[in-house]
C-alpha cells in the first residue's frame, strides 16, 4: 500500500497570528520561520497520530484486492470516498461503481464495505491494482480538537525558545536542548496521545 497526497490542506490548524500571539511576538522578522514551524509540527503530529487535521485529498494504492469484504482507509477521520478504480492485466482502468459498496465514516479508521452480493474486481495487475481516492480531516481549523492545537503551539515554543528567549524569568531553560532532542516533547505527547491511532 502507498499513500499520495492529491490536495494539501488550504490552511493550518494554528494560524500565524495565533502562533505569534502565543509566542508574544509582534514584529514580522520571524514570520517565515514561524510559518515553517507550524507546517513542520503539524506534519509531525499528523504522522504520529495517523490523523489528518485540515481537510485533504489522498490516493491510496493497493497491490491486491482485500481478502475480506472491508477495505480500511488508514488516514482518519474519513469524510468521503471520491472513487475506487481497478487496473486489469493490460493496465486498463475501470471505476468500481459506488452502488457496489458502503462507506463507513463512523469507524476509526474509516472503512469501505461491499454491499450484499457484490465482490471486488478480479483479473487485476500485480502492483497498484486498486486506486482509492478519499477525503479525510476534521474539517477547517475550528474543527480541530483544542489539545492538538495546544500541542502544536507548545512544540513551536520549544523550538523557537533558544532564539527568542521566550521563557519567563521563573521558567527553566536548562532542559531545552534535551527536550528538543526527543522525538516528541513529553508535554506535547500528553496532549496528542488521546488522538493517536495504532496500526492493527
Amino acid at each position: 500500500m502507498s499513500l499520495i497526497i492529491q490536495t494539501p490542506p488550504t490552511s493550518e490548524p494554528v494560524s500565524l497570528p495565533e502562533a505569534k500571539s502565543f509566542l508574544r511576538i509582534t514584529d514580522v522578522d520571524d514570520d517565515a520561520l514561524i510559518s515553517s514551524l507550524i507546517v513542520a509540527v503539524r506534519q509531525k503530529a499528523e504522522t504520529w497520530t495517523r490523523r489528518l487535521f485540515i481537510t485533504q485529498t489522498w490516493t491510496m494504492w493497493q497491490d491486491l484486492v482485500p481478502e475480506v469484504f472491508t477495505l480500511s482507509i488508514p488516514l482518519s477521520p474519513l469524510q468521503s470516498v471520491t472513487h475506487i478504480k481497478s487496473y486489469d492485466l493490460a493496465n486498463g482502468v475501470s471505476t468500481f461503481d459506488s452502488s457496489n459498496y458502503l462507506v463507513d465514516y463512523c469507524s476509526t479508521p474509516g472503512r469501505v464495505a461491499l454491499n450484499d452480493g457484490q465482490s471486488w474486481p478480479t483479473g487485476l495487475r500485480k502492483i497498484n491494482a486498486l486506486e482509492v481516492e478519499f477525503v479525510s480531516g476534521f474539517g477547517d481549523a475550528s474543527s480541530v480538537p483544542e489539545p492538538i492545537k495546544q500541542g502544536i503551539l507548545q512544540w513551536i515554543k520549544l523550538l523557537f525558545a533558544n532564539k527568542s528567549k521566550l521563557y519567563e524569568s521563573d521558567e527553566s531553560t536548562s532542559g531545552l536542548l534535551e527536550l528538543n532532542r526527543l522525538p516528541i516533547p513529553p508535554a506535547v505527547m500528553v496532549l496528542w496521545e488521546p488522538y493517536r491511532l495504532f496500526k492493527i
